[in-house]
């Protein structure tokens, strides 16, 4: 089994830095960990959206949760 790893660089203001360390930090997780969140969270909705947009065009239907 073979994992690409990709490095994703953000650059952000010192200001929007701090408020986002603060969000992390009111739901107990580092920037890193809000930051994984964020981007599962993308992929779910992404994944949900094809699916529905599927499910319309064809006679099969799937189920959205």
């Amino acid at each position: 089994m073979t994992i690409v790893l990709h490095k994703l660089t953000i650059k952000l203001s010192e200001r929007d830095y701090l408020d986002f360390l603060f969000e992390s930090n009111e739901h107990g997780l580092t920037a890193e960990e809000q930051i994984h969140q964020i981007i599962n969270y993308y992929i779910l909705v992404r994944r949900r959206r094809l699916k529905v947009k599927f499910s319309k065009n064809s006679s099969l239907k799937f189920k959205t949760y």
